[in-house]
C-alpha cells in the first residue's frame, strides 16, 4: 500500500512539473516577443548568415550604381549589393545555399553591366543613358 501511494505522489509531483515547464516554455516562445525585434536586428542576422563576396563590375556613375545594385537585388537569394562608383567593386551579401554567384553575374551582364565572369549584354548596354556607356574593351 505504501508503495502504491510512493508512486502515485511521485506521478502527481511529475505532472505538476511537467505542467509547469510547459507554461514556462509558452512563455518564452510568445509571439510578442518575436514582434518586438527590431527591424536592423533582423537585417544584421540575416547578414550574418548570408555569404559575402565582392568582385568588379564596370559602370561609371551613380546611375550605373543603382541599375547594378538593382540587377543584383533583383535576385531571390541576393540580402545586400553595393556598387562603389570610385572602386568599381560590387559587395554582395547572399545565400549560398538558394542562390549561386553565376546568377548574380548574369543579373548584372543582363542589365548592361560586365563583371569579372560575365561580358555585358550588348542591347543593354545600348540603351543605357550616355553617362553610363563606359569603355568595354578596358
Amino acid at each position: 500500500m505504501k508503495s502504491k501511494l510512493k508512486i502515485l505522489f511521485q506521478l502527481a509531483i511529475g505532472i505538476s512539473i511537467g505542467t509547469s515547464m510547459v507554461y514556462i516554455v509558452a512563455d518564452y516562445t510568445s509571439t510578442d516577443q518575436v514582434e518586438n525585434v527590431d527591424e536592423k536586428q533582423v537585417e544584421a542576422i540575416v547578414e550574418l548568415m548570408g555569404t559575402e563576396t565582392s568582385f568588379a563590375v564596370k559602370g561609371n556613375c551613380k546611375m550605373c550604381k543603382k541599375t547594378i545594385e538593382t540587377a543584383a537585388l533583383s535576385m531571390e537569394g541576393v540580402l545586400k549589393a553595393d556598387w562603389d562608383v570610385k572602386t568599381k567593386q560590387i559587395n554582395l551579401v547572399y545565400d549560398d545555399q538558394f542562390i549561386e554567384l553565376t546568377t548574380v553575374h548574369n543579373a548584372i551582364a543582363q542589365s548592361g553591366y560586365s563583371t569579372d565572369l560575365v561580358d555585358l549584354n550588348k542591347e543593354a548596354y545600348d540603351n543605357l543613358p550616355m553617362c553610363c556607356q563606359y569603355d568595354p574593351e578596358k
